[in-house]
């Protein structure tokens, strides 16, 4: 089999980075956290408690809260009108709005917030005839009066794709929810189930659900 090292060069780059610069800023934060919280936070202990010694990772904890301090503001009016706003701010700085553009593209794709997000999983024919691919309905547009189901592909791993435009009808929806898909996928397939079974779905009630563009909730265990 012909080796394209070319292309799995570039394909490591894509997957790589972003695992290493999600990590680089977790321990970046962290750490500011810990060296800026822990003396407040010993000095509250010590007047509580004399003669308190240092607790470590208290600026960790501190960290911790602060995240989902501004996971519970992001979910408020007030919070998405804020972080919009923010967004202008940033996205009119050249250079630097390509980079977050594209990485907030990547985690609005997984956010559970997202409108963007995955709404169900489709078994579709791809690359060629005979041959079916796992694949997330993303969205769906329509074409001369016909209706396309929009699907990503993943080809590797979940960083990297193929977006289909394909017919309603040439899509085949599973009974499979995305988290169980994306176990799936991670595993190589070795978390496959033994069988797969097609979501039925009433023609009436599908094309309400597409043209509300909502999310299928994934099928009772």
């Amino acid at each position: 089999m012909k080796i394209d090292l070319k292309k799995s060069f570039i394909t490591g780059i894509f997957v790589i980075v972003p695992l290493v610069i999600s990590v680089a800023l977790l321990v970046w934060f962290f750490q500011k956290a810990d060296a800026l919280f822990s003396p407040v936070i010993d000095g509250i202990v010590r007047v509580m408690v004399p003669g308190a010694v240092h607790i470590p990772g208290t600026g960790i904890l501190a960290g911790l809260v602060i995240i989902l301090l501004v996971g519970l503001f992001a979910r408020n009016v007030v919070g998405e009108r804020v972080l919009a706003a923010l967004d202008l701010l940033i996205n009119k700085i050249p250079g630097y709005r390509t980079i977050y553009s594209t990485i907030k593209q990547l985690t609005d794709a997984f956010s559970p917030e997202s409108t963007r997000s995955f709404k169900e999983v489709l078994l579709v024919e791809y690359p060629k005839e005979n041959s079916f691919a796992l694949g997330f309905r993303t969205g769906t547009v329509e074409k001369d009066g016909k209706r396309l189901a929009v699907v990503f592909v993943p080809t590797n791993h979940l960083y990297l794709g193929e977006v289909l435009f394909l017919p309603e009808e040439r899509v085949s929806r599973l009974e499979m929810s995305v988290e169980q898909a994306v176990r799936l996928l991670v595993s190589g397939g070795i978390a496959s189930p033994k069988t797969i079974f097609s979501r039925k779905i009433g023609a009436e009630k599908l094309a309400e659900k597409l043209a509300l563009d909502k999310p299928i909730p994934p099928p009772v265990p």
